[in-house]
């Protein structure tokens, strides 16, 4: 079974008017289409203003009006019930600064809908599993940067997702706290959690990812194995080009 499988996705954020006044779509994605195996790692890869986070906002509802199609485990989207098997860390911290671990995890576990015995049981669990046990009581602003993207990783486990979106999720980190989340994607990995990782660190996803999706201005360049290519950031540069991308 596919964890994620996406057929000719469009998508624009020009309005009605805007389009008028261009005098055609911009599309922030074209006719993209991707899968994702159940059970693997697979890496997003593109650059900036490619359509990742575009992407990952309409998988996980954020984002409507689309075009084509997609699936979550076999369910055909949207569906509220599947959306429960997804959970994401953005890119953007999306954390509760003048608050505790503990109560955001608990802010975010009535959100999900969970009991109060389900919410302290997984937040022991994710805590644990991002090494931040020991700090589950201290407010999130004296956290590190590091600290922070842990924390923002543990919230998306919450409620034991099926498939785990992660956009950036070592971004700014120390190597300490990098290393620390590259293992527990690994363990967790292991456990039957599918990732979708989109990084613009190379040498990340090639450690980390047995598949790969590029694309670029909304649309797919490579959707393939790891294994085939032989120097990720190489062959990124060949599909993309060298040209500054400061949108």
């Amino acid at each position: 079974m596919k964890a994620l499988e996406i057929s000719g996705m469009s998508f624009s954020y020009n309005s009605p008017a805007d389009k008028l006044t261009s005098g055609g779509i911009e599309y922030a994605l074209h006719n993209f289409s991707m899968s994702v195996d159940k059970g693997n790692i697979h890496a997003l890869l593109g650059p900036n203003g490619a359509g990742k986070t575009t992407l990952m906002k309409i998988v996980t509802g954020v984002l409507r009006g689309y075009s084509g199609e997609f699936f979550v485990l076999g369910n055909r989207m949207p569906d509220n019930t599947a959306l429960t098997s997804i959970g994401c860390a953005p890119q953007a911290i999306s954390l509760y600064m003048p608050l505790t671990a503990l109560e955001n995890l608990h802010f975010f576990g009535v959100m999900a809908n969970l009991s109060d015995e389900q919410i302290s049981e997984r937040s022991d669990y994710v805590l644990a599993q991002t090494g931040l046990t020991d700090h589950a009581k201290k407010l999130v602003s004296a956290y590190s940067g590091g600290m922070q993207r842990r924390l923002n990783l543990a919230v998306a486990l919450l409620h034991s997702p099926k498939l785990l979106l992660l956009d950036e999720p070592t971004v700014g980190v120390d190597p300490q706290s990098r290393h620390h989340i590259y293992e527990t994607l690994i363990k967790l990995n292991s456990s039957g959690i599918t990732i979708l990782l989109s990084t613009h660190i190379m040498e990340e996803a090639a450690r980390l990812c047995s598949n790969v999706t590029l694309l670029d201005t909304g649309k797919t360049i490579f959707d393939g194995s790891m294994s085939a290519i032989e120097n990720l950031e190489k062959f990124f540069l060949e599909k993309t080009g060298r040209g500054l991308r400061d949108n």
